[in-house]
């Protein structure tokens, strides 16, 4: 009876303690169960993006080495004359000198039975000893009978004792119905191929891609007149394992993730379980498909021209992505041990006291943390700054402010959406973190703006530097968002105290300062405040105050420069260009206030100005001559600037046919289908178009097909090069040949000597302009007098 009295007690006494224990381990093994739900989402998760990471790599390097089949489909379709063999040879190895993932290269032209005579004895006279048009016949060759059309093996990368010179494709009826398929399509196509002659090292079946060539010059709108046109065809043979093993050598794929290649789907669904793959990244990794469907997979497909193989990629065995749940045993731990922790803890009668003091704490956490990143936010940072600044008043060590900014993030957030530029974001706050001492405070301000206080180094300015140009490399390094793969940079500025103060807010001031300065400087760098930062803001403040009464007096003055026709050297126009002369400093260059009328919008009535007192001078000019005008971007923000150049029009009586307006590539990046429409408009009035300083930006293609311009003008760096580097020669013969292809005209800029003209003029050039035919003149010194003769180019 005396321990059943004493038991009792004793269990009222610990009931709480003893219910929250059993509900603690309750809720432990539920949410031990929840994380490993979790993590196996999560693993899941990270599995899937790296295996569609590694694809996406595997695609971008199977479209380099055809984009370099199509580069010797451009050979054969812009040559003038035939191409010879050692031009195949030697383009052809330029092409793939470091991409051994080709097996050879072959150009297989259309021979009709006139020709078949001509083309043996040509291969003979070249080198191809015996050569002869020959056909396939179960595992030899033998001489091709007469037929209408051939398709053999003319030039390749083969040495020319090979058997395959000669080869007749038609006699081969899988290789004849990618060639019909290709042509037919006017596309690249490609099938798993058996070489043909003896195989070495057991090697497996490569992949045969195959481009059609068409005459130079001929119409392919329609099968029948691609049937009618076709030249012949390049023919790639990819060595898959080599080809794919180089892929991932060359971008560093992980080594966490195997990935296995299949062959196409051919309908035979039972074979295909037990099919090997064409290439396997992992040694031992499962090798059928079968195998590997019974475990954790991811399936995709591998796009060679227009057949889609399969991709299959798996964890690697043993690999940081194998399915693991330390998690949620850390969970369960953690849960008992804090079970434990509150039983204490409602024995010792504190518990209210306790889930006060938490709940304060996480309201203050999250007060002060940045939601999409989980840094530290503005307001931690300032009182973090506030905290170390007094203990500097009192004695305490130096410290360093580092403001950083993104550059080029703008450009991620308009291309892929604020999603990308979030996610950006998040791997942007997790490289710096890793950049950091457990003691340096780091937050995200907001926005792409991010803070850094480092304190404690023993050269606070050295360690600063340091610390700076580790932060400038890690984010420069590529980031991998979901499908695309982003390169960024930060602009960094440092102020250092107490040697730039010791007030909290002069100090961000100044630090911000060294900021524009890094941004001014060509941004992805760092600049450590220094005092003559603060007179320049001055001045450039002083500048703009300037220029603002400059454009409100007319102080602006337009100068103009001719082009000329490129085959005659008569003047076609002029281009207008700003000066700006300054009461007491003279005449300012462009380069010194037009950055800051964009930055400050001033451009938009400098620009209106511009525009008007170039149409009013052109309206007295000849009337064979037109007048260029350039628009900034910030103006096609503007609502109005249709009407405003109506009016320009309107009130100086210039035909719009004589009026040229200029854009550079930046304003086709931002509101894409606003300033086609803009664009448009432009158009109906009769205004030409041109593309400004094409090959300096993007230099998409897709721009010259989406927008209507009229005219590229090519930036003057390639014509600097043009008579030392043969690749400037080379870009600026696409450029013309790719302008006729859309009947645009091209214009060279910055054309200085008689060589550069002479070559352009050989290259195909229309226009151009440059010192060599005149400097920028005020309008009462223009000439316009005869076509410039070769003697007067002399001349100048």
């Amino acid at each position: 009876m005396t321990g059943r009295w004493r038991l009792g007690p004793l269990l009222r006494l610990y009931r709480p303690a003893l219910v929250a224990a059993g509900l603690g381990l309750l809720f432990s093994l539920v949410g031990a169960a929840a994380v490993a739900r979790w993590e196996d989402r999560v693993n899941r998760i990270e599995f899937e993006n790296a295996a569609e990471t590694q694809s996406l790599i595997m695609q971008n390097g199977m479209n380099e080495y055809i984009s370099r089949l199509v580069a010797l489909r451009t050979l054969f379709e812009s040559a003038n004359e035939e191409i010879t063999r050692s031009e195949f040879e030697t383009f052809s190895a330029r092409l793939f000198e470091r991409h051994p993932g080709m097996l050879r290269v072959a150009w297989v032209p259309r021979v009709n039975r006139r020709e078949r005579a001509d083309y043996e004895a040509a291969a003979i006279a070249d080198g191809v000893s015996g050569y002869r048009i020959k056909s396939l016949q179960g595992e030899g060759f033998a001489t091709a009978p007469q037929g209408d059309e051939y398709f053999p093996v003319f030039y390749s990368t083969q040495p020319k004792t090979s058997l395959v010179y000669g080869m007749d494709y038609a006699t081969v009826p899988d290789r004849r119905a990618v060639l019909e398929r290709a042509r037919d399509n006017d596309q690249i196509a490609s099938l798993r191929a058996q070489l043909y002659g003896p195989r070495e090292n057991g090697q497996l079946p490569n992949a045969l891609v195959v481009v059609p060539v068409y005459a130079k010059g001929t119409s392919r709108d329609t099968v029948a007149d691609r049937r009618r046109n076709l030249a012949g065809f390049v023919v790639g043979i990819f060595d898959l394992p080599l080809l794919m093993q180089s892929i991932r050598v060359t971008t560093g794929a992980s080594s966490a993730v195997s990935v296995n290649v299949y062959p196409p789907f051919t309908g035979q669904i039972v074979s295909m379980a037990h099919a090997l793959p064409d290439y396997s990244s992992a040694a031992n990794a499962p090798q059928a498909m079968r195998d590997v469907a019974q475990g954790l997979h991811w399936s995709g497909q591998l796009k060679i021209g227009d057949t889609d193989w399969q991709v299959r990629a798996m964890p690697t065995p043993d690999g940081p992505l194998e399915m693991t749940y330390d998690r949620a045993v850390a969970v369960l731990i953690v849960g008992m041990l804090l079970t434990l922790s509150l039983a204490t803890y409602l024995m010792l009668a504190s518990r209210n006291s306790r889930r006060l003091s938490l709940a304060n704490r996480r309201v203050l956490e999250v007060a002060q943390t940045d939601i999409l990143t989980g840094l530290p936010n503005r307001a931690f940072f300032l009182s973090r700054l506030d905290e170390i600044n007094g203990q500097l008043n009192d004695g305490g060590v130096t410290f360093s402010i580092l403001m950083l900014d993104l550059d080029r993030f703008k450009n991620v957030n308009d291309s892929l959406g604020h999603g990308a530029g979030d996610a950006l974001l998040r791997q942007v706050a997790q490289r710096l973190k890793s950049a950091l001492r457990a003691s340096d405070v780091l937050a995200r301000l907001g926005g792409d703006e991010f803070a850094i206080l480092q304190q404690g180094c023993e050269d606070q300015r050295a360690g600063s530097t340091e610390l700076a140009g580790r932060i400038a490399k890690l984010v420069a390094e590529p980031f991998l968002l979901p499908g695309h793969r982003v390169e960024i940079g930060t602009s960094i500025g440092i102020a250092i105290a107490p040697d730039h103060g010791s007030d909290q807010e002069q100090l961000l001031k100044k630090a911000d300062l060294a900021l524009y300065r890094s941004k001014s400087a060509g941004r992805n760098c760092f600049t450590i405040y220094d005092e003559a930062m603060s007179a320049e803001l001055e001045a450039r403040n002083t500048l703009e105050g300037d220029l603002r009464d400059a454009i409100a007096l007319c102080q602006l003055e337009v100068h103009y420069q001719p082009f000329v026709d490129a085959l005659c050297g008569a003047r076609r126009g002029f281009e207008a260009l700003v000066r700006w002369r300054h009461p007491t400093r003279g005449l300012i260059p462009p380069d010194q206030f037009i950055a800051l009328a964009e930055e400050t919008g001033l451009i938009v009535p400098l620009g209106e100005f511009v525009l008007r007192r170039a149409c009013a001078d052109a309206a007295g000019w000849p009337s064979d001559l037109t007048v260029a005008v350039n628009l900034s971007p910030i103006q096609f923000k503007e609502a109005d600037l249709f009407d405003m150049i109506s009016a320009a029009l309107r009130d100086s009586g210039l035909p719009p046919q004589r009026l040229e307006i200029e854009i550079t590539e930046s304003v086709l990046l931002e509101r894409g289908a606003e300033n086609h429409a803009f664009m448009e408009r432009l158009k109906s009035a009769g205004i030409e178009l041109a593309l400004d300083d094409f090959g300096t930006g993007y230099s998409s293609l897709s721009y010259l097909t989406a927008f209507p311009f009229d005219k590229i003008k090519i930036d003057k760096s390639f014509i600097r090069n043009l008579t030392h580097q043969p690749r400037s020669s080379a870009i600026i013969s696409s450029i013309v040949t790719l302008a006729r292809g859309l009947d645009m005209s091209v214009t060279a800029e910055g054309v200085e000597t008689r060589e550069e003209f002479e070559r352009l003029k050989a290259l195909g050039v229309n226009f151009a302009q440059g010192y060599l035919f005149g400097r920028p003149q005020p309008i009462d010194r223009m000439l316009f007098d005869a076509p410039l003769q070769p003697s007067q180019l002399d001349a100048a």
